[in-house]
């Protein structure tokens, strides 16, 4: 039986800034998992996704829904994409990291509710001390900046003024912004803000449309790669992720070894921008991805396995050293022999499960 990675995609309609806002919105329903888009009865569009998030939700119940599961997944080994879309103005930033005075509370090192969830995510993370290494950058031009690089070692407070001097230069809305994760499971998660189209430079413009341009041609192999059903014939079509920064960053999710979930941002004034913004997810809905293990789900997997197995043997041990306490009839030789049957049933387990981690070690 084949196994899917499912695509969740999620819309986040922008809260509405004055009554005027509103009444100029293309929005002219929604409900939880449907919206409609139209313009003055001559127009009239409906999508369908996993959720959408009303103008008044707040950062706290987009975290819960969509991201917490992603720290779940990554404490059980399992790695996660998540890509923060939509045009400027939208909300993506503050999605992500928060308002200016979130990012004040932040210095002092509280998570406040207007707190993004990047923050919250590297919060929980932090404070369950999961964190191996954590890294912000950003992709401009096709090429990588880092501004922070950690183990994720350091006092909360400490790295807290640290997110919050990165955040903070973090103003071109052109450039693409990573935030990646890996836990002490060897499991990784990144966030990807892709940045919006500006008509201002026209070089940027020419590179960030290539990193988009990029993206659209590997959704739509993966589109093409169902259509053929060569998925089921275990033929590949080739998928052009190595051909820009963004794409390469998104290749686990796209080789079924990592989830992918989106949050689209919504400009609900912004008509034009809006309907892109659903195409987009529209897209990536179409999108079933075989789902493999990557190497160290495999060997996170084999690690549960032996803990399992140990704990079962530890268990077995203990109740039958309770049970001889209440029989001291029973010679010393039984206790003896059975004991050595349990070691030898260990040391069984123990170089079985070895030589499976060496396996995959080896692929």
């Amino acid at each position: 039986m084949i196994n899917y990675n499912q695509i969740y995609v999620a819309v986040r309609i922008k809260a509405y800034l004055n009554s005027q806002d509103k009444e100029e919105s293309c929005i002219s329903q929604f409900s939880d998992k449907q919206i409609v888009i139209s313009k003055s009865n001559l127009y009239e569009q409906q999508y369908e996704f996993n959720q959408i998030f009303d103008p008044q939700c707040d950062q706290e119940q987009i975290y819960l829904c969509v991201v917490n599961p992603i720290v779940t997944d990554a404490l059980n080994g399992i790695s996660s994409n998540l890509i923060i879309y939509g045009s400027q103005g939208s909300g993506k930033t503050y999605s992500l990291f928060g308002t200016i005075g979130s990012l004040f509370t932040l210095k002092q090192g509280l998570i406040s509710i207007e707190s993004g969830i990047a923050i919250r995510m590297i919060h929980q993370l932090h404070s369950q001390k999961q964190i191996s290494e954590l890294k912000i950058f950003i992709i401009d031009n096709e090429q990588i900046v880092n501004h922070l690089s950690t183990n994720g070692q350091s006092k909360w407070i400490e790295l807290a003024k640290q997110l919050c001097e990165v955040i903070q230069n973090l103003n071109d809305s052109i450039i693409h912004v990573v935030i990646e994760i890996k836990t002490v499971q060897n499991s990784k998660i990144k966030i990807i803000q892709i940045g919006s189209v500006s008509k201002g430079n026209s070089g940027q413009m020419v590179t960030h449309n290539k990193s988009i341009f990029t993206l659209h041609r590997c959704i739509q192999c993966l589109i093409d790669q169902q259509k053929q059903k060569k998925i089921i014939q275990m033929q590949r079509i080739y998928i052009p992720f190595r051909e820009s920064k963004l794409t390469n960053l998104l290749s686990n999710s796209f080789l079924g070894q990592a989830q992918l979930k989106i949050i689209l941002c919504l400009a609900p004034t912004k008509m034009d921008d809006a309907l892109g913004t659903l195409q987009f997810g529209q897209q990536f809905q179409q999108i079933k991805i075989v789902r493999q293990q990557s190497k160290h789900q495999t060997q996170f997997s084999v690690q549960q396995q032996f803990q399992t197995q140990s704990q079962l043997q530890i268990n077995e041990f203990n109740s039958m050293t309770t049970q001889s306490q209440t029989l001291e009839m029973i010679p010393i030789q039984f206790h003896v022999q059975k004991i050595q049957e349990l070691t030898d049933k260990y040391e069984s387990i123990i170089h079985y499960l070895q030589q499976k981690i060496i396996k995959y070690k080896n692929r």
